[in-house]
């Protein structure tokens, strides 16, 4: 929840491109502070008296010296007629007043002016630091699509260098609000010490000052959290279920990869792990297998046993030998030297999102240049994990066929969507699945068949570290084009031979199927009893009913300002009743009070009633509104959002699901609950609220929504 006008900026702000962005705070700001600096040094560029004041002194000096020539002689003073010893003692005052302005202001001149060019410089370089890193990443993005060695090096370069600049360009922007708040420490000296303003100017001042050191502390705050959050983080191994097969334990399935992998011209991998819950892939990164927690380093091929028991032979090694090109084309060699430092950059702008003093604002100096810096290099790192795709592409072509590869990419991608549901069935509920994974596969594809994907928005195999090409080009690269035949072709059940073949692969299918199996019901055990836990809390804390009620803060002020003018009204009566007063002209006046007075009350009485009645009741199955007929059930709630306006009214809106049954609604409660049947929309509008404040009634309704959608959750479990 976030007041309207704070909405609007945020919209306006994220529609902007990171580049508007970045120009913004990190050029113009800084010279907007520069130009603070050169007012600021104006104000103090000459310290001498002003023409005006000069012209007062020599004046003033002429009639001291009459004065004391001849002390008969009258002189105006502050509209005051003073002479003689009187008119010399406040002469020499007026003087000495002038004087010493003009040397309290060459006082504080030698403060402000060092520090306003210090402010004014500081701003400037700023300005340009930020548009040489402008310049420094473009530049660097562009040099990164010349080869990957490039990418390589100018990212591990930025990311050794952002550091550094961003402390150069936090540290300069500090030095300007620190010298643009020493100039104002001095302006507030001379205009509230030496010239003893009054309070409201002393308050002014005093709130510029108090702004500029919140400035400097943010500042300071942010630099401190960069150099925790760019600090070098730990390549953590990757968390994957899945077993490790040895070449005991998969002594053909070994013999098959080696084979391949001497055909690819690259050297075998180090492990062999077979899971259920990913797609093909290759690694060279560390990886911690799940439940077991076996550590595994080196390169890794990972077979998913899903996929394995529904492909055809000649699929199973076309993907397989694409995978192994990845090793041939030392894909993951450069993926393991580029993605921690990657992956360490996007680390560290959580980090610095999820810092417990942060704010969307006051990150962006830090966040809107990091989100830049990886918006350059992106286009690079896509460009090429395309490029090395259709290399690996080309190598299993030649190993296999194109016409394989084009098959078995479009088989995966019409598979993922039973093999999702099955493992999805299990996962809800373990104990009551089956025992052969592999058959209740086929069942579903017999049963369910499959569809034909949709290329426009196909659903790509998951990959850990690289991002896929579009089927239809990487079929055309391999000169086999996808076809309605081709498509209908791979929508059937493999043939048996093939899940033979399979089979054969492993020493002990039956025992490994077995072993994949009991790890993910054990994994999706524990899984839905935590989820069950947290569903259970919601539902419990959703519980009983909340009545809200409006506070009577505007029956109070209401009644005040019509107790005041009643007053008012009842002195004028008094005053024109006096003796030698008349009511007769002041009918008009009289009157105009007595109404205010009415009006006033009348408000009052409206907003006592408005208190006095229930604005609804929340409770765990719906909102219940004063005298309609039926509860509104949270069941018919679509989607819920609040606006804030001006932080003492709350505008709820609830929309509602457009099949859900037509509410009962005779009255809006006092104007406060509307509903609008055509939008599907249920609004309630109100002030502050007895008990609560607003954000505590926001996130009431919020949790009794939660609440119910956890009941309907749990009885799906």
């Amino acid at each position: 929840m976030a007041s309207s006008f704070g909405q609007k900026i945020r919209k306006v702000w994220n529609r902007l491109p990171s580049s508007a962005q970045l120009v913004l705070w990190a050029v113009c700001v800084p010279l907007l502070l520069s130009g603070i600096g050169l007012w600021e040094y104006r104000q103090y560029q000459h310290t001498g008296l002003s023409p005006e004041l000069q012209e007062l002194l020599e004046e003033v000096t002429q009639a001291e010296a009459e004065a004391r020539a001849n002390p008969r002689s009258t002189f105006t003073i502050d509209g005051r007629q003073v002479s003689g010893l009187a008119a010399t003692y406040q002469l020499q005052q007026i003087a000495r007043s002038i004087r010493g302005d003009s040397e309290s202001r060459a006082q504080v001149a030698a403060v402000v002016r060092p520090a306003s060019i210090v402010a004014m410089v500081a701003g400037v370089l700023t300005a340009l630091v930020a548009l040489a890193g402008l310049w420094g990443v473009n530049a660097a993005g562009r040099r990164a699509l010349q080869s990957r060695d490039a990418l390589m090096h100018q990212f591990a370069r930025w990311r050794k260098l952002l550091p550094t600049y961003l402390t150069v360009h936090m540290g300069l922007l500090m030095t300007t609000v620190g010298g643009l708040l020493v100039a104002r420490l001095g302006v507030a000296y001379q205009v509230v010490i030496l010239q003893r303003a009054g309070s409201g100017e002393a308050k002014f001042q005093m709130v510029i000052l108090l702004f500029a050191a919140l400035v400097l502390w943010w500042s300071a705050t942010l630099l401190l959290a960069l150099y925790k959050s760019l600090k070098v983080l730990h390549d953590e191994p990757s968390e994957v279920m899945g077993v490790t097969v040895s070449r005991h334990e998969a002594p053909a399935l070994w013999a098959y990869v080696d084979t391949l992998a001497q055909g690819a011209g690259a050297a075998a991998p180090a492990h062999l792990v077979v899971g259920l819950t990913d797609g093909f892939y290759v690694t060279g990164h560390a990886m911690r297998l799940v439940p077991s927690g076996q550590q595994l380093s080196g390169e890794t091929m990972y077979l998913p046993l899903t996929y394995l028991s529904l492909l055809q032979r000649d699929e199973i090694s076309a993907i397989l030998a694409h995978e192994l090109g990845h090793f041939a084309g030392a894909d993951t060699a450069y993926s393991l030297k580029f993605s921690p430092i990657y992956q360490q950059l996007v680390a560290s702008l959580h980090a610095i999102y999820g810092r417990d003093d942060s704010g969307e604002w006051m990150d962006l100096p830090a966040t809107t240049f990091i989100e830049y810096l990886l918006q350059r290099f992106d286009l690079a790192v896509k460009h090429w994990s395309r490029v090395r795709e259709f290399a690996a592409d080309q190598v299993a072509a030649k190993l296999v066929s194109g016409d394989a590869i084009a098959r078995s990419l479009v088989r995966v991608t019409a598979l993922h969507e039973v093999v999702d549901k099955v493992l999805t069935d299990i996962g809800r509920r373990p104990q009551q699945a089956g025992s052969d994974l592999v058959q209740m596969l086929h069942d579903a594809v017999r049963e369910t068949g499959l569809t034909a994907p949709n290329f426009a928005t196909e659903v790509a195999t998951a990959h850990p570290t690289d991002t896929h090409p579009p089927t239809l080009e990487r079929a055309k690269a391999v000169n086999a084009p996808v076809t309605d035949a081709m498509v209908q072709s791979t929508l059937t059940v493999p043939d048996p031979e093939s899940l033979v073949w399979v089979r054969s692969l492993f020493a002990d299918s039956q025992g490994l199927q077995a072993r994949l199996l009991a790890d993910f019901k054990g994994v999706a055990h524990e899984h839905n009893e935590q989820v069950r836990k947290e569903l259970t809390d919601a539902v419990q804390q959703a519980q009983g009913a909340v009545e809200v009620y409006e506070r009577k803060s505007n029956v109070w002020l209401f009644a005040g300002l019509a107790a005041v003018v009643l007053a008012a009204f009842i002195g004028l009566v008094v005053t024109h009743l006096a003796p030698g007063k008349s009511l007769a002209g002041s009918w008009k006046l009289l009157g105009g009070t007595l109404a205010g007075a009415l009006v006033l009350g009348a408000f009052a009485a409206w907003f006592w009633r408005r208190s006095s009645v229930m604005l609804m009741q929340l409770t765990a199955d719906g909102i219940v509104v004063p005298g309609w007929p039926e509860v509104v059930p949270w069941s018919s709630v679509n989607d819920y959002s609040s606006t804030l306006i001006n932080g003492s009214n709350l505008v709820m809106q609830f929309e509602l699901h457009p099949g859900a049954p037509r509410l009962q609604a005779p009255h809006k409660n006092l104007g406060r609950v509307t509903y609008r049947a055509k939008a599907h929309k249920l609004v309630v509008n109100t002030a502050k609220v007895r008990g609560m404040d607003l954000d505590a009634l926001h996130n009431a309704v919020t949790g009794y929504l939660a609440g119910w959608h956890a009941r309907q959750h749990l009885e799906t479990m």
